[in-house]
């Protein structure tokens, strides 16, 4: 039973099992409202949001509201449906706002008082539904809240603003402007994004002065000379476009960020590690930034080992958490791959490899590897009492999922569990042209 679908279930049991649901407002705390281009606001819908939210006093709410109505026809009915969930405003503590009108989200801010709000996340699946609206960023809903925006052009966000030398967004101080994935019914080909450059991620940085979070999908190339203080800055996480890397070098060179401690580098044609023009760029980045903890990246050539190992020493032992990502048959123009035997053999926790590495977080997305192979190097770190406490495996499985054959099970990770190892494994099978039962079979 999921938690979203509980509190219908058990009112439907028995009266004594809905009088429980009733008196439980914790079930409550959380409501997706939909709205469809042929549902009408009855009144009878009114009234079951309002009992469903009433039922959650005096605890936090969560709550998302969608409309996806590309044909414009449910706008009209969006606006009854937010004046029902603002009654509630004083409780918000997570928002999510999908394919609505941005003007209807514009005008939230008149009417609603939120102080316990912390997590907006917006969704324009329609370039169009962003046009004109440039200064969604002003919202003062977002003061002190973390700030997600998906877009298919999130550079339309920012670029009316920035156009002003002088204006400041200082109620900012955790965004994320995302790009629409895969995933997404309207996504086409990672080209159509429209990634911002990086003057405009300078000025971006240059207006939020109190900013200590920002991810941003960022077009690497030509820079400025003129360096800035970031003061406040903790975590970058950059989406990069294409696989070149020009351009990494300056940018870390001119950003002066004294806090930072999170590091994120992620594209969709992953980078060349091998290339001198990266290796330096990390480099300079563990020695301007000695305090990062937390690092990602993705790692494409068979080559890239001795790259890594240059890599990890610069940045222990003040790691702690590391996340690597490998290219696979998703990728058919990357044709070597780096071994998953020399990878745990560099993270191997007796520290000969890489001296000071001791890590608490290890995630890995690889090609398929023996079960063996990953569960030694787990017995190793259990062994010789190391710091890691959690660890991720994402396996690309050589598993066709055309055929009705389950694919292999996990072993048993129970031991590592007792003694204190959080280990998940999830294993991803390539898809044919249609999907499978199989997809997203996990174990934990």
């Amino acid at each position: 039973m999921s938690v979203a679908a509980a509190p219908l279930l058990l009112c439907h049991i028995c009266s004594r099992w809905r009088a429980i649901a009733f008196d439980t407002p914790k079930m409550w705390a959380s409501l997706h409202v939909s709205v469809e281009n042929y549902i009408i606001h009855t009144k009878n819908k009114s009234a079951a949001i309002v009992d469903w939210l009433t039922r959650s006093a005096p605890l936090p709410l969560s709550l998302s509201i969608s409309c996806r109505d590309p044909l414009g026809y449910a706008h009209a009915y969006c606006k009854a449906s937010l004046r029902l969930l603002t009654q509630f405003s004083a409780r918000w503590t997570s928002l999510q706002y999908i394919d609505l009108p941005i003007q209807s989200f514009l005008q939230l801010e008149e009417t609603v008082d939120a102080p316990l709000l912390r997590d907006v996340h917006i969704t324009c699946r329609s370039s169009g539904s962003v046009v004109g609206h440039g200064h969604i960023l002003d919202s003062k809903l977002f003061s002190g809240t973390r700030v997600s925006v998906t877009s298919l052009d999130p550079a339309s966000l920012v670029l009316e603003r920035l156009q002003d030398p002088s204006y400041r967004w200082e109620h900012l101080t955790d965004l994320t402007l995302d790009l629409l994935g895969p995933s997404e019914p309207d996504w086409d080909d990672h080209n159509t994004y429209r990634y911002l450059d990086y003057e405009t991620v300078y000025r971006l940085l240059e207006c939020c002065i109190n900013l200590r979070s920002l991810t941003v999908p960022i077009a690497l190339g030509d820079t400025l000379t003129q360096t800035l203080e970031v003061p406040a800055l903790e975590s970058l996480t950059l989406i990069v476009a294409g696989s070149e890397c020009e351009g990494l070098e300056e940018l870390v060179d001119q950003l002066v960020m004294p806090k930072l401690t999170k590091f994120h580098l992620i594209n969709l044609e992953f980078l060349d590690y091998t290339s001198p023009a990266t290796v330096e760029s990390l480099e300079l980045l563990a020695e301007n930034f000695p305090l990062i903890s937390d690092l990602r990246l993705h790692l494409p050539h068979d080559d890239t080992v001795e790259t890594l190992h240059t890599v990890l020493a610069n940045f222990s032992p003040h790691l702690q958490k590391l996340s690597l990502g490998l290219a696979g048959e998703a990728y058919p123009y990357v044709s070597k791959f780096l071994r998953a035997d020399e990878l745990f053999q560099n993270l191997a926790p007796d520290g000969v490899v890489i001296p000071g590495l001791d890590l608490t977080e290890l995630s890995l997305d690889l090609e398929y590897v023996p079960d063996a192979l990953w569960m030694e190097f787990l017995w190793k770190h259990l062994n010789h009492h190391s710091r890691l406490s959690k660890f991720h495996l994402k396996l690309w499985s050589p598993h066709r999922c055309d055929t009705s054959e389950p694919p292999p099970a996990f072993p048993d990770v129970d031991p590592f569990l007792t003694r204190g190892l959080d280990v998940s494994v999830e294993n991803c099978i390539r898809l044919p042209s249609k999907g499978s039962p199989w997809q997203g079979i996990k174990d934990r």
